[in-house]
């Protein structure tokens, strides 16, 4: 096992394709696919499945895709504190994002930064709520983007943007929908929804949107373990799900927007957040101030179609 070979598999299953990965990795599809290759054959189990359509994770690759992807988030980590401490005129800016965060808004508010400030280096992890904020607190991370609201601590935040939450009916089919373009919360309280266990925050604010209309939440016994999975269980039938516009796929027509009891639609809140003096001086004072003052202005000139998947 090697780090090519971790790189091959987290480009396939970032864009879906073996063509694709092999060009963004600058290698020919064959090195790429024999790369992959020796790398399930170490593992003992085959990381894809490839159709004439598409390819998609196996239910091995779903489980240990995010421990590659942390063995690559930490070489890239390691690279960049080394080159801190031997050219120490760039700095290091660290910052955690919850899994819930879109990966395309995530690149669109940061880009301006970087191309501003090249003497700055910035490091990305995704990473579970505990682990986001605890490393926020021991001084490990610099910045924590995640859900508002959902880990009360002597931060520093600033607004991020907002995110539509989406009803994706059980089965694919709601007998309620008749062309509707949006759902009431009321009119789906009683359905039972498949849920991720509670590392990101979708959960925890699933289960608070139920208790602010005072309607019992039915959960699903089982835990999916990712979004692709939450929303395949729902298309058979397992049970409803909820879940933000950009994680669903691009065949998800069938999902609704929520309005709430005001016929507001339902929205998940998003901030940053940073240690209190942390930005004072330095590239953090000057991030701050992008999150602060250029951050909303780019948000504000998009649509919701900006922070839906893309094919």
């Amino acid at each position: 096992m090697n780090l090519s070979q971790l790189r091959f598999a987290n480009a396939v299953a970032t864009t879906g394709s073996f063509t694709a990965a092999a060009a963004e990795c600058f290698v020919t599809q064959p090195t790429l696919s024999n790369g992959i290759a020796q790398l399930e054959g170490e593992l003992g189990e085959r990381l894809f499945v490839r159709t004439t359509r598409k390819v998609a994770l196996t239910p091995f690759g779903i489980h240990v895709m995010p421990c590659i992807a942390d063995v690559l988030k930490a070489q890239a980590t390691l690279t960049l504190r080394a080159r801190a401490f031997l050219k120490p005129e760039r700095s290091l800016i660290r910052i955690g994002t919850s899994p819930l965060i879109s990966a395309r808004l995530l690149g669109l508010m940061i880009e301006p930064f970087k191309r501003q400030n090249d003497d700055v280096d910035i490091v990305l992890r995704e990473m579970n709520l505990s682990d986001l904020y605890r490393m926020l607190e021991e001084g490990q991370l610099d910045v924590a983007f995640g859900v508002a609201g959902v880990h009360k601590g002597p931060w520093v935040t600033s607004f991020l943007y907002r995110e539509a939450l989406l009803f994706v009916p059980r089965g694919l089919e709601w007998q309620g929908r008749a062309g509707a373009r949006s759902v009431a919360l009321k009119d789906i309280a009683e359905e039972t929804y498949v849920m991720v266990p509670d590392a990101c925050g979708l959960a925890r604010a699933t289960r608070a949107l139920f208790r602010s209309h005072r309607r019992k939440l039915h959960e699903y016994p089982g835990e999916a373990m990712s979004y692709q999975v939450l929303e395949q269980w729902a298309g058979l039938g397992i049970g409803a799900a909820i879940m933000p516009r950009s994680k669903l796929s691009i065949r998800a027509e069938s999902a609704l927007p929520i309005v709430d009891k005001s016929g507001h639609e339902v929205t998940l809140p998003f901030e940053a957040s940073w240690r209190r003096g942390s930005a004072d001086a330095g590239a953090m004072q000057a991030f701050a101030k992008h999150l602060r003052e250029v951050v909303p202005a780019i948000v504000q000139g998009l649509d919701a179609g900006d922070v839906a998947p893309t094919q």
